[in-house]
């Protein structure tokens, strides 16, 4: 009895790793279909084919080509990672590996042709929408011009003899108003004047008083400066006369021979 459920449970476990590696190898094959994934897509030969060197004239064609090269990257990525699944299942994944990326990137190499095609259809004809777009507000400036400060300016309305005579009147008034103010506003500051005057004055006065008084001290020094420096030569001079003198004649003692 214990032999037969040990033989169940065997025989499932087989079966489980059965049902596992089929549902492996048909991801792997879906995978590896061109197409497979993104629905419409075609194989990089085919795309080449369909998009030949000047064909792309129109912007919905060149959106439609790079859709197509996008959803052919994904395909070519899908399918190299089957591919280097089945190569690491070999004895020598490397030269396996190796084919798998040359062959991605020679098909990534020949798409690449009709993107670029694309890409510069679309940068022209962007180009091409803005200049005429600028062509047509130019246009439409022309036909259509701005109208001139002058006649935008609200006009002011003409102002009959008594409003011009009022006007009149009111200006001397203001004028003679001012006048008299500024004659009120200098009576005013009469006194303040005259006390400015008189410390303006008072310290001018005072300070000829202290450049009267520096130039007596200064004077002073100088005369001092130049008593001290004529006493210094003169005695330097008597000493240098002392030592120049010649000395005194020897005197002879009583009953000495000559």
């Amino acid at each position: 009895m214990k032999r037969f459920r040990n033989g169940r449970i065997v025989l499932h476990a087989c079966l489980m790793a059965g049902l596992l590696l089929a549902g492996t190898l048909t991801l792997a094959q879906e995978a590896a279909a061109p197409g497979a994934s993104t629905p419409g897509a075609s194989t990089p030969g085919e795309l080449v084919a369909r998009y030949p060197s000047g064909s792309i004239q129109s912007e919905a064609t060149a959106n439609r080509a790079l859709l197509e090269i996008e959803q052919q990257r994904n395909a070519l990525d899908q399918k190299y990672a089957a591919e280097e699944r089945e190569c690491y299942a070999k004895f020598f994944a490397t030269p396996c590996l190796d084919a798998a990326k040359e062959r991605r990137r020679a098909a990534k190499a020949e798409i690449r042709k009709v993107e670029v095609e694309a890409d510069t259809y679309l940068r022209a004809n962007r180009v091409v929408q803005r200049d005429e777009k600028l062509a047509e507000k130019r246009a439409n400036e022309a036909a259509n011009p701005p109208k001139p400060l002058a006649d935008l300016a609200v006009k002011p309305a003409p102002q009959s003899d008594a409003d011009k005579e009022k006007e009149n009147r009111q200006r001397i008034a203001e004028h003679e108003a001012k006048r008299k103010e500024r004659q009120q506003d200098q009576i005013n500051d009469a006194p303040n004047h005259a006390q400015a005057a008189v410390a303006y004055q008072k310290k001018v006065q005072d300070a000829q008083a202290r450049q009267r008084d520096v130039a007596a001290k200064k004077a002073e020094k100088e005369k001092q400066a130049a008593a001290k420096a004529a006493n210094a030569a003169a005695a330097q001079s008597a000493t240098s006369s002392s030592a120049n003198a010649a000395p005194p004649a020897p005197v002879s003692a009583p009953g000495a021979k000559p």
